[in-house]
This record gives structure tokens, sequence and C-alpha cells, in this order.
């Protein structure tokens, strides 16, 4: 049973067991099935993950060449292989850049995401919008994953809180609250309190967000308990997480991942980020693509062992890291690694009328065009003006420009800006940023 638990997951959700009838009830006893099999395998050791790896990766490939953009990339060698994890670097890397160049239809498998495909999109954070179809079957494993990255056993999703920059369009949240404005949190305050101060809630949620609820209560005289908070989605700076710890009781975990993957790695007491390998690979390689030794940086490159209805081989995270070359101290038995990526600034923009705003509330302007926006960065180079950097694709229209200006100044309280279209947008650190603050520096 654990071994076809961590070998096909999608078998066990309501989904595909119809018999145990349906419910949260129902839900969450699968959820425990997966997270019983996730811990067994936590001190697995590197022959037994490698080999997990193997057979969830010819099933992979076989899968994918059912869908037209994986069918003209892999050959049949693979499919034949017996060692897959070599030759698995024949294949070329795949960028966002790639994925977005073709119709979505074309990367995913259309009798799948008939019966069980979400439409879903990335957060914006490297300012190349993409569109994909996430795998309803896997709710209960993306369940289990992050309780096993919190360390946590059981948990109600009742009783998780979850605290985003963007509209997410994950179906596993119920208690779900987005700051389009910090003052969006301040109005939902009291509702947050009352479900935080639950002696077994879970917080879960961009760091600077977190903070600012935790500030936020502390200015109201309210102490916040909850049992675990899990961050996410942006870096956890030194001094961030110093914050936590001497601001929360709770016990303060990192979590990496992407809605096009989903929980890829956790981080362990000793700062390790420790691979889950039972849904994904990852490969560190040059910046020309050659695979680098354990111990070297280079680009992050994963493979979502689980995503057979839109499958991401090879993807380029955009992160940079390196694993290291021995055994973890914390005795976590899967690859550890440390990573790069994600530093770029995410303070509230602060507007002349006093208001701040999530960088994040502007990028949802650009990514429900996703189709029309090869890439963009929005600069704020005066307090009450914008400059917003244009990579367009063939469908972009002088309508869909006048569309963004439109929205851009509603939501940004100013006529003060402009849209410039380029051929490329200079890079700032690892990724081309969403979001540039240069003045007053």
């Amino acid at each position: 049973m654990r071994e076809l638990i961590l070998e096909r997951p999608w078998l066990f959700t309501s989904e595909r067991l119809p018999w145990v009838g349906r419910g949260r009830s129902i839900e969450e006893f699968l959820v425990r099935l997966h997270l019983s099999a996730l811990y067994k395998n936590k001190r697995a050791s590197q022959e037994s993950l490698g080999a997990l790896q193997d057979r969830k990766l010819k099933h992979l490939l076989r899968s994918a060449t059912r869908v037209p953009f994986w069918e003209n990339r892999i050959g049949a060698q693979l499919l034949r292989s017996n060692e897959p994890l070599s030759l698995i670097r024949a294949l070329p890397v795949t960028t966002k850049d790639d994925l977005r160049r073709i119709p979505i239809e074309e990367r995913t498998d259309g009798r799948l995401a008939a019966h069980y495909g979400v439409l879903s999109h990335t957060s914006g954070s490297t300012g190349e919008p993409l569109a994909f179809f996430v795998d309803r079957r896997l709710r209960t494993r993306f369940w289990a994953l992050i309780l096993r990255v919190g360390g946590l056993r059981d948990v109600s999703q009742k009783s998780l809180v979850h605290l985003w920059p963007s509209p997410n369009p994950n179906f596993s949240f119920d208690n779900h609250y987005y700051a389009k404005t910090m003052d969006d949190l301040r109005e939902q305050k009291q509702e947050i309190y009352d479900l935080v101060s639950g002696p077994k809630s879970v917080v879960f949620g961009f760091p600077s967000l977190v903070r600012f609820v935790f500030d936020l209560a502390r200015q109201d005289d309210v102490t916040l308990r909850p049992r675990t908070v899990i961050l996410a989605g942006e870096a956890l700076t030194t001094e961030a997480r110093a914050w936590f710890l001497e601001n929360s009781s709770s016990r303060v975990v990192n979590l990496y991942g992407c809605r096009e993957i989903s929980v890829m790695a956790g981080q362990c007491e000793q700062g390790r980020f420790h691979e889950n390998s039972e849904d994904v690979l990852f490969e560190v390689v040059s910046e020309q693509g050659a695979p680098l030794k354990k111990g070297e940086s280079g680009r992050l490159l994963v493979t979502a062992l689980n995503n057979v209805l839109a499958p991401f081989i090879r993807y380029d995270t955009g992160d940079c890291g390196a694993f290291y070359s021995d055994p973890c101290p914390c005795g976590d038995r899967s690859p550890s690694f440390t990573f790069d990526g994600r530093t770029h600034d995410v303070s509230a923009i602060m507007l002349p009328d006093g208001s701040r705003i999530s960088p994040y509330r502007l990028t949802g302007i650009f990514n429900r065009r996703f189709d029309k926006i090869r890439q963009y960065q929005i600069e704020h180079y005066a307090p009450s003006a914008f400059r917003i950097f244009i990579i367009p694709t063939e469908r972009y229209t002088q309508e869909d420009e006048a569309g963004m200006l439109v929205d851009m100044k509603r939501i940004a309280k100013t006529d003060e800006v402009s849209v410039n279209r380029v051929d490329a947008i200079s890079l700032c650190g690892l990724k081309a940023l969403p979001y540039v603050k240069s003045f007053g520096e």
C-alpha cells in the first residue's frame, strides 16, 4: 500500500475512490494515508529514493508522449531505456518562455484535463505570466506535502489560514485571505485573529504578509499563537527569520514550491532544503545546460514526477542552487540543497495618499493577459509615477494596452503611467523583476 501511494498518488483521492464516499472527513482520511507513507519514506536510503524516482520517471515519460509538445521532445530511446534518470539529460531544458510560445492545449493531456483539470496560472513573480492546468486529483497529496514540511501529523483544512498577495486559484484552501492592499488585511483582521487563535491553527503564507498580520495583532494587543507558521512564496531573509523567532512562540518553517510544480522542498533545522524526492527530481546545470557536480552552483531544473496531466520536465525554475555532497545532520536522507532567487523587493508600494498596495496586485493586470505579453516589468520611479515595459506577443493589441493603462491607473491611483514596448528587459539579480523601486534610493 505504501509503495502504491508513493508511486501513484492520484489513485488515493475521493475523485478516484468513490466507493469510500465523499466529504471532508473522507478527504482528511486520505490525506493521512499520504502523510503516513511520506513520513515512513523520510529516512529511506538514497538508493531507494533513486529507484522510486526511476519508476515514476518512466511512467511520466510514457504518459507525456500523449501530449503534442512532449511527444515531439521525447525520443523512443528514452522510453526503452532502463536508466531514464541519466538519459533524461538528453532532453533540452524547458523554460517558461518555451511553454508560453505554444497554446496551452498542446502542452496538456486533453483527455485527463477534461475530467480532472483546473486552470491556474503563475503568480507573476518573474514578470512572465504562464497559464496551465493542475490535476485536482493531487489535492490530497498537496495537503500531505505541506503537513510533512511543517512537521505536522494531522490538521484540518478549517485550521489552516492562507495569507497570499493575490487571488489563488488553488482549490485546496478554505480560509484564504489575499491582500489587494494592506488595508484589505486590516478589514479582515478580526476574522483572521479568531482563526489564528485556535489551538490547532496553522498559518501558511508570504513572510511579509504573515509578519504584517502579527504586527497588526500586537498593535491591537492581541496574542497570536498558531501551532505552526509555514512560510513560502518569497525569500525568508536572515532579518525576517530573526523577527519571527523573536516575535512568535510558534514553530516556523520554510517551504520551497511554485504553482506549476506544487511543494518541491522544505527547510530543516540545519538550514538545508530537502528535495521532496517522491514527487520531484532536481538537477543543477550550468548556464549552457551542462550537468554540474554536487557543491557546484548553477541553474535549478525540476521535473514534476506526478504531473501527467500537464507535464513539467526539466523545467527551469529561474532560481540558482547547489546540492550538498554530505548527509544532512538532521537525519533526513533525501538530497539537500541551498538556493538563491526570489530575492526581489516585495515590500508594499507606498502611494502619496498614505495607502499601501502589494506589488502582486499589479501583476494581476498582466497575468490576465498572459497570451498577449511575453514579459513585463513595472518601474515605480517616483511617488506617483510608474513605467511599464512590455515584450508583446503577436496577439498584443492597442486595446490591450489601453485596458492595462486603465487598470494600472485605477489601482495605483495616478494618471502618471506609461507603457513602453521593448525587445528586451534588463535583469536585476537572478530574475527579471516585475516591480523595481528606484526613486529615493
